[in-house]
């Protein structure tokens, strides 16, 4: 009679182990399941975070361009100024420092003047504001500017305005 007992204790031991192996699997699978959503919520957020320093970025760009933009005239102002200084005062040789110096300080901020005379008309830097017949020149090239234009890091925030050559046909 001890086997039958020792072979029904087994059987139970062989129902109780199958059942703990499927409640072991689908903890397994709810644990990998949690896992995976660990794992997304974690892209999720990292790449919200990127999204969050290039929104950023993009606004303080925004701000910079627009203070630029507002900067500009004062800058063709004091270079007005300079070229039609007559001597060299103190006075003038200050108005040249200050200019100087805001254009270096714009520098830093990514501002670059446009290359203009010499250079062939390029119409995403380039505005024409008069045309002349010159056969000294090739067609299309710039011969004065009457307004510098400027880029802020590779974007154009003002063109150039300006005169260009055109053979004569």
């Amino acid at each position: 009679m001890k086997e039958q007992g020792e072979e029904e204790g087994a059987e139970v031991t062989s129902t109780e182990a199958e059942s703990l192996e499927s409640k072991l699997d689908e903890k397994t699978k709810l644990a990998d399941e949690y896992l995976s959503r660990l794992k997304y919520l974690q892209a999720d957020f990292e790449n919200y975070k990127k999204r969050v320093v290039r929104e950023r970025e993009q606004y303080e760009m925004c701000a910079t361009e627009t203070l630029i933009q507002n900067l500009l005239p004062i800058i063709d102002t004091l270079e007005c100024a300079i070229a039609s200084a007559s001597n060299n005062t103190a006075f003038e040789e200050g108005i040249a420092l200050i200019h100087k110096d805001l254009i270096t300080v714009l520098a830093k901020e990514g501002l670059k003047p446009i290359a203009a005379v010499g250079e062939k008309f390029d119409p995403y830097k380039h505005e024409v504001i008069m045309t002349v017949t010159d056969d000294d020149h090739l067609e299309d090239t710039i011969l004065e500017v009457f307004e510098k234009g400027y880029m802020l890091g590779s974007k154009v925030i003002r063109t150039s305005k300006v005169k260009v050559s055109k053979l004569k046909e």
